[in-house]
């Protein structure tokens, strides 16, 4: 399942670019805190972001993109992220699309990721951990015996 595809903001955004750079910032957030698959290396994704998501991620975000943990995250948070992107822009007076990635954005934004991921860890800490069966008992051969 795709966790979010710049073909569903490119008509609003007008170019891949713009499309996809909440995304690929998202996926640079993930790789540098370990959240990432292997496929993915934060230091080329460092370099340009939204070129490295676009070219290696065909503009597309799935959950084979991320970490079982990175994917709990996505589900959790991404929605969210997305508010606080809308936030940020409607703050600076700007179109979503036109939040660009640059070393700003990368800090405000991977701040937002890092108190979402706070947050989020801290609701897993509160539940229960899940409660292991007991192993059924096996009968004694002598029991079984008996029995017949």
């Amino acid at each position: 399942m795709a966790i979010d595809r710049g073909d569903y903001h490119y008509d609003s955004a007008g170019s891949w670019e713009r499309a996809c750079n909440h995304i690929a910032m998202f996926l640079w957030w993930a790789a540098e805190r370990g959240l990432a698959s292997d496929d993915h290396d934060a230091k080329a994704i460092a370099k340009r972001p939204t070129k490295y998501f676009i070219g290696a991620c065909d503009t597309k975000l799935w959950e084979d993109d991320l970490t079982a943990r990175g994917n709990a995250f996505a589900t959790y948070w991404y929605t969210d992220y997305l508010k606080a992107l809308e936030a940020y822009a409607k703050k600076l007076k700007i179109n979503d699309y036109d939040v660009g990635i640059s070393a700003k954005t990368k800090a405000h934004f991977f701040a937002v990721l890092d108190a979402g991921l706070a947050q989020f860890d801290k609701e897993l800490a509160k539940k229960p951990a899940a409660k292991k069966k007991p192993a059924a008992k096996k009968k004694s051969a002598a029991v079984k015996k008996k029995k017949k």
